[in-house]
Formats: C-alpha cells, sequence, structure tokens
C-alpha cells in the first residue's frame, strides 16, 4: 500500500485530510491513484493512520481517514550517520540504504581527504535531492519517521556535533583491538538504562571519505572522545562502512 509522510501531527478528532504539493502530484500522474484506493498516511507522531482517496483535484487529494496504529518500524536508537563527502553519486546509494536500515539524521561531512567539493551555491539543490532520496525509501522500508539530510559541514563542526551523543564512534582502519561488540559491552547496560527511562539513546557514527580520515583528524576525534572501532579484517569502501555499522546496531538492539 502507498505510504506518505505528513510532518505535523494529525489531530485524533480528523476525520479528513488534504495532501498537496509533490506527493499529490505523485498520486494523481504516477500511481493514478484514483477515488477509492487506500494508502497509508503517517505523520510527525510515528502514527499510522489508514486513509481512502475521496477526490482528486489538480492541487490537493481529499482523504477519509481511518484506523490508527502506532509505527513499529523505528529503531530503538536515535543514530546520526556523519558521512564523509564521496565522489560521484555514492551519497545516493548511502542514503537509501541507511534509511532503510534505521539512520535518523544523516550529515554530509567536508573532510581534508574529500574528493568530492561542494560549491555553496549548489548546497541548497544537493540537500534538496538527497532528503528526497531519504524521503523515497522511508516510503519504501514502512518508515515511522521521516530522517533528515543535512548541508555539508567541517569535520570539526561534525565533531562538535557528535559529541552531542550518548555514543560516538568513529570507525578507523588502523585500529585493530576495539570491536564495536567489544565496545557495546561496556557501553550497552548504559543505553539501555536511557531507553527504560523513556529516553531514545543517541548514537552518532563519523565515517571517511574515500580515502579516511587524516591522522590530524582522527587525533582531534580521540581528543574530543569518540570510541575509534575496527570493522574487521577487511576495510569496507565508504559507501559500505556507514550502512555495516547500522546493520551492526540493529542487529543488537533492535527486537528482531
Amino acid at each position: 500500500m502507498p505510504r506518505f509522510f505528513v510532518e505535523e501531527e494529525i489531530p485524533a478528532e480528523a476525520t479528513n485530510w488534504g495532501i498537496s504539493g509533490d506527493d499529490a502530484r505523485h498520486m494523481r500522474t504516477v500511481l493514478r491513484m484514483v477515488p477509492g484506493d487506500e494508502l497509508t498516511l503517517c505523520d510527525g507522531r510515528r502514527t499510522d493512520i489508514q486513509a481512502k482517496i475521496l477526490a482528486l483535484t489538480s492541487n490537493v487529494v481529499e482523504l477519509s481517514l481511518g484506523e490508527r496504529r502506532a509505527n513499529q518500524t523505528e529503531s530503538p536508537l536515535e543514530i546520526w550517520l556523519f558521512q564523509g563527502l564521496p565522489k560521484s553519486d555514492k551519497m545516493d546509494s548511502i542514503i537509501q540504504k541507511s534509511v532503510e536500515l534505521g539512520v535518523s539524521r544523516i550529515i554530509p561531512v567536508a573532510c581534508e581527504r574529500s574528493v568530492a567539493k561542494i560549491e555553496a551555491r549548489d548546497v541548497a539543490r544537493k540537500t534538496e535531492r538527497w532528503n528526497k532520496i531519504a524521503r523515497e525509501a522511508a516510503k519504501q522500508c514502512g518508515r515511522g519517521l521521516l530522517p533528515l539530510v543535512e548541508a555539508p559541514v567541517s569535520f570539526r563542526e561534525a565533531i562538535r556535533l557528535a559529541t552531542d551523543t550518548d555514543l560516538a564512534l568513529i570507525p578507523w582502519e588502523s585500529e585493530r583491538d576495539q570491536s564495536i561488540r567489544r565496545l557495546l559491552t561496556t557501553e550497552e547496560p548504559r543505553l539501555l538504562v536511557l531507553q527504560k527511562n523513556g529516553q531514545r539513546p543517541r548514537v552518532a557514527i563519523l565515517i571517511g571519505p574515500e580515502g579516511g580520515f587524516s591522522r590530524a583528524e582522527i587525533e582531534h576525534a580521540l581528543e574530543s572522545g569518540l570510541h575509534p572501532v575496527t570493522l574487521g579484517q577487511r576495510i569496507l569502501r565508504t559507501e559500505t562502512a556507514g550502512p555495516a555499522v547500522l546493520a551492526m546496531l540493529g542487529y543488537q538492539f533492535e527486537p528482531f
């Protein structure tokens, strides 16, 4: 069943709702939906609402609202992926797969060894496109919240943001001893306590670009309290590393 997001909370007493903009055009011109067709609306409070199309105009799709239920697809963690800017269109795949694996927030990072450079005049266009990819991936995989892709930041700004989380990881090819499994043996009980207290623990993941992090960047990250981890005996590509960590965290924390 097609799925669409609305950012605001839909009041419990509402029996009708209107969809406009790109989603309305998508329903009408791409999906060829007609009155009587059913879909799922997901609002900003992780509520899935069954809806039926009443009417379609050139600007608005009018919906009748039905059964409501709490969405159960979100990770118990709020995961922030700081992704070193990769070359070509690799960011598209990283966003898509990360959304499928439960990421909450994606922050592109301009690192010392980033080959890709984004001109200031292109930031808004790129960010809009990336958020569109995230939105489509969230629809496809049944997410309850819409992940946000932010405008690129500097490495130092990324570190500043990452230190505002409950656990910040930086996979590094020179780390040999500290695996994610070993780190979580120590850190998981603390995160579970936060969950029991009604909080959603924040976890940051910093992934380098194709050339990895520079020594100066690693030193700054370690001085700031980030945890270096190894992802195993093989060196992973930048487009593989982030989704790999997300999958590891999902295996550890999600109620399969």
